[in-house]
């Protein structure tokens, strides 16, 4: 019995490490096998050109995630996994489905025809139908005459009521509302200085808050932590820069305007920046007529171990976290 039980858990533990060995497997592809990417831009002039053909490629792990990425007039996406295709743009519908929409489609419009008869015959006889009560109702006079009265008896009565409201106050009337119009005068230029004199004293407090806390970051952007976590930043964000460079960067232009001399100025600017990209960019005029032509070609890869030891080390640091306190305004 105790041989069979170290015999099941021989066979747990064989099966938790292998989880386990998949599992870091799993997080070293994902950390360090790059992530390589070709980016190719192509321009023709001419009729029946595009304005421009784009066409981005990303592979993983020796090609086992693939994803293409093409515009040319129209926008194509394509992504697979190994052989198998998971996602495509646009999706191409099956003949079969579409007759069978062009099918319904038709019944559709067949029962929609035939409820709009329907609905028409119904109103003419509805129509019929209330106009011989209205008929009758007339004839008779009970309800609606009953409504009537009671509408111009409410109209009498709110007409009594204006009356009495737009009636004119005698001298007398006038003479015992002057007191009560000046208390009312003075109350509400109280109130106009009451409310300057705290709108005034608002402002100076919410400026005195507004010097206080510009003093308060003043000290802090000029204390040794935030010098010292800048530095750190500053050197991480130089650090993905370098890794985010491509390994290959190629330019084929042609550029022509409409004026010979803003052509002379746009080759003057890429002779000045002739030293940072050498050779590769190659940048040609055409002084003749308007013209845009060329081919830019991009590759590069991207390890997304870069990233996340940069944002380990910024974590982590203790700079960063009592910066992150002293801009709470928190106790350290």
């Amino acid at each position: 019995m105790l041989h069979i039980l170290l015999f099941i858990l021989k066979i747990i533990g064989i099966v938790l490490l292998c989880i386990l060995g998949i599992l870091l497997l799993v997080t070293a592809c994902a950390l360090f096998v790059p992530v390589r990417y070709r980016i190719e831009a192509v321009r023709k002039e001419g009729e029946g050109e595009p304005p421009v053909a784009v066409t981005v490629k990303v592979t993983w792990l020796l090609h086992f995630v693939n994803v293409l990425v093409r515009f040319n007039n129209s926008l194509s996406v394509r992504v697979r996994l190994m052989f198998i295709t998971v996602f495509g743009l646009p999706k191409k519908e099956k003949r079969g489905k579409a007759k069978a929409d062009e099918a319904g489609g038709g019944k559709k419009r067949e029962k929609r025809k035939n409820e709009t008869e329907r609905d028409d015959s119904g109103t003419e006889s509805g129509k019929e139908t209330s106009g011989r009560e209205t008929a009758a109702e007339i004839k008779t006079g009970s309800p609606g005459s009953e409504e009537k009265r009671k509408e111009a008896e409410a109209r009498n009565a709110v007409k009594e009521q204006t009356d009495k409201e737009t009636k004119k106050p005698t001298l007398w009337e006038k003479l015992r509302a002057i007191p009560e119009i000046l208390c009312r005068i003075f109350a509400k230029i109280r109130s106009i200085f009451e409310n300057i004199q705290y709108t005034i004293q608002n402002i100076c407090d919410k400026i005195r808050s507004v010097s206080d806390t510009i003093e308060y970051y003043k000290g802090v952007i000029e204390g040794e932590t935030f010098q010292r976590s800048f530095a750190l930043c500053k050197g991480e964000l130089l650090t993905i820069f370098k890794k985010l460079k491509p390994d290959r960067f190629e330019a084929a232009l042609i550029v022509g305007m409409d004026d010979p001399a803003t052509t002379g100025e746009i080759l003057a600017v890429c002779g000045m920046l002739y030293p940072f990209f050498g050779p590769k960019v190659n940048v040609a005029g055409d002084f003749e007529k308007k013209r845009l032509e060329g081919r830019v070609f991009i590759k590069g890869k991207l390890r997304f171990y870069t990233f996340v030891r940069v944002v380990v080390r910024v974590y982590f640091n203790k700079d960063i976290r009592k910066l992150y306190r002293l801009l709470k305004k928190e106790a350290v």
